[in-house]
């Protein structure tokens, strides 16, 4: 019980990562910060050991989002720590772009842990939703370094540590409906076939 409240706290914290970093660096050097910071990376990495297979991103975007830290330790400045969400985009983008061309697909797994069975057309919708991830984390990784770049601390702040997860958010709302319309078209064309076995022949034979 510890375990699994100790583990969503580190979540949390890590979640909230911009808003730690504004306010970190007011009362803190970047040196500083970093080590806390790389602290708490590498506890939830020790806390979610176990399932590293159910979550292929975490290793990768742990070791590219800690490089990024690494870079503020070292120079004492803060931009490693802006450029932290874009090395997480990159890992997310990294391990789901891998899965679409060495399936199964990050989304099929997670799909066959409701369904073990999955329908082959089910199978071809996790590669689509997978495609339109990706393109979310080019699109995101893009913005999120803009923001590093050319912004100001506190619209990086907002952008990566608000209205990125809002976008999250959005694009699962979406695909959720989606999901359950195909899901119902599907059925409904199933229904179809029932009733009329001319139909389903002549789809068997297509």
């Amino acid at each position: 019980m510890l375990k699994k409240v100790v583990t969503v706290l580190l979540g949390l914290c890590l979640l909230l990562y911009p808003f730690a970093v504004y306010l970190g660096l007011n009362y803190v050097s970047p040196f500083w910060l970093a080590l806390g910071l790389l602290a708490l990376l590498m506890s939830r990495l020790v806390m979610l050991r176990g399932v590293l297979n159910k979550m292929p991103w975490l290793l990768p975007a742990t070791a590219l989002g800690g490089l990024a830290i690494v870079t503020s330790l070292f120079t004492d400045s803060d931009i490693g720590f802006k450029l932290y969400p874009l090395m997480v985009n990159f890992a997310m983008l990294a391990v789901f772009a891998y899965s679409y061309f060495k399936p199964p697909t990050v989304i099929e797994t997670f799909a066959r842990l409701q369904d073990p069975n999955l329908p082959e057309h089910a199978v071809g919708y996790t590669r689509k939703v997978t495609l339109v991830w990706c393109g979310f984390f080019i699109i995101n990784a893009s913005i999120s370094l803009y923001t590093a770049l050319y912004c100001s601390f506190k619209v990086w702040t907002i952008y990566n540590g608000f209205i990125a997860y809002i976008l999250i958010g959005s694009l699962c709302a979406v695909e959720f409906v989606v999901r359950l319309f195909v899901q119902r078209q599907h059925a409904k064309n199933n229904a179809d076939n029932s009733d009329n076995p001319s139909i389903e022949t002549a789809n068997k034979e297509a």
